[in-house]
């Protein structure tokens, strides 16, 4: 296994890092289609936070898989040794289970990722990111499409007990009502009007991310001029699927698993959308607090030179208490959360093309899988793409040309599916080795 170089960190250290994160990524933000406040992880700084106590011996209480996972990432990381009392006064927080284990000396990965605060996205109504757009147009892409595929299934199954039915244009947004639904999505339209009944509001919802998503379909399905053309192409898939499937088991399957799908979207829409207006705030926090070390130095300048002209005959008996740090420890456990699993944001690269890690940084040892569902994405869309080596190691351990390292194995199942659909497995094979 690899292993990265490990530098000691002191505050010096990690300042310089940071500057050099925000630089190697700035170029990136400047170019980006929409604002945006988040820097994309092109650079990382990853540390290890270990008990000061318990130093001897850390790096062999690291898994084998970590420290191959952040070298295929970045190099060099840093190891940050604490005394737990001093932990106190750091911007980050751990959480009960990092205690228990700093603790026990098990050393503790966190990954340093910068927010533009300078950008407030909020003059007048909020302006949305990018992330947030792509996000917002694949949940609304996902309702429509399942919406058809449920209401086929919905269908066929009533056909198993002699019913003559046919799906209705809307049909499965009950259904995906009832079992998909995630409280927070923005509303739009009708949606934004107080409902009494629970059910009905989420019911008009699903109706207006259905109609948005029906205005971007043909986006998501290339030459296809119109939605129609799109519904087709769905209802001709899932009579294929179906074809063989005789128990009302195998429809509740299916039918939950397309709730997933829409369910996974509806947490990702909440989460980025959360996630933007917490960075407001930072953002607005940072803005007051950079106002009074403006007013605190002018202050302090004037003092001088009142002193030096003797117009003051002396000066403050005691200093003045630090401006606190912007960034509260709230503030980073709502930014760390671990509310989407690897294998949600695997189906999130793949569905709204977007980097993971922006969304949620809890998982950034999985980026090379993030990547390669951006690529597999770019693929089914006849994109320009260059798969890079993260991409590459991906395909070769999911294609038995290379040792597996047994990590996010659920996120591999649903890549492998993802790539199969694209081309059979000899084909990758062939490519994988330069045929």
């Amino acid at each position: 296994m690899t292993r990265p170089t490990i530098i000691v960190a002191n505050e010096n250290v990690l300042r310089r890092a940071v500057t050099e994160h925000i630089r190697a990524c700035e170029a990136i933000i400047a170019h980006s289609d929409r604002p945006t406040d988040a820097f994309p992880l092109e650079a990382l700084i990853v540390l290890f936070v270990v008990d000061e106590a318990q130093m001897p011996g850390w790096q062999d209480r690291v898994d084998e898989r970590v420290w191959d996972r952040v070298a295929r990432l970045t190099d060099p990381c840093f190891l940050c040794p604490y005394r737990e009392l001093d932990l106190q006064s750091q911007y980050f927080a751990l959480n009960h289970q990092e205690v228990i284990d700093f603790r026990r000396g098990i050393p503790i990965l966190k990954i340093m990722s910068a927010i533009d605060t300078r950008t407030i996205l909020s003059r007048g109504g909020r302006t949305k990111q990018d992330v947030e757009v792509k996000i917002r147009k694949a949940l609304a892409y996902e309702v429509f499409r399942r919406d058809v595929v449920v209401g086929q299934l919905q269908a066929a199954q009533d056909r198993l007990d002699g019913k003559h039915v046919e799906a209705e244009r809307g049909s499965g947004l009950s259904y995906l009502s009832e079992h998909a639904w995630v409280e927070g999505v923005p509303c739009k339209g009708d949606a934004k009007k107080d409902v009494q009944d629970p059910f009905v509001r989420k019911l008009t919802v699903m109706s207006s991310l259905r109609a948005e998503g029906e205005s971007v379909a043909t986006e998501f399905v290339p030459g296809a001029g119109e939605p129609k053309v799109v519904v087709d192409l769905i209802v001709k898939q899932v009579a294929a699927a179906t074809a063989n499937m005789h128990k009302r088991e195998q429809y509740d399957a299916a039918l939950a698993a397309e709730a997933s799908s829409v369910k996974i979207l509806m947490k990702a829409c909440v989460g980025i959308t959360e996630l933007s207006e917490d960075k407001i705030e930072l953002s607005k926090a940072t803005r007051k607090a950079d106002e009074r070390i403006a007013k605190r130095e002018e202050k302090e300048k004037k003092r001088a030179e009142e002193l030096a002209s003797g117009e003051r005959k002396r000066d403050r008996w005691r200093e003045l208490d630090p401006i606190p740090d912007p960034m509260t420890k709230e503030m980073h456990q709502a930014f760390t959360r671990r509310d989407l699993s690897p294998e949600e944001l695997v189906f999130i690269a793949a569905t709204a093309g977007i980097d993971p890690n922006l969304l949620c940084i809890a998982h950034v040892l999985a980026t090379p899988e993030f990547r390669l569902a951006q690529m597999l994405r770019k693929m089914s869309f006849g994109e320009e793409y260059r798969a890079g080596p993260l991409e590459l190691g991906v395909l070769r351990e999911m294609f038995g040309l290379s040792a597996p390292d047994g990590c996010h194995q659920e996120a591999r199942s649903l890549l492998t599916s993802l790539a199969l659909r694209l081309f059979p497995q000899d084909w990758w094979v062939s490519q994988l080795n330069g045929e």
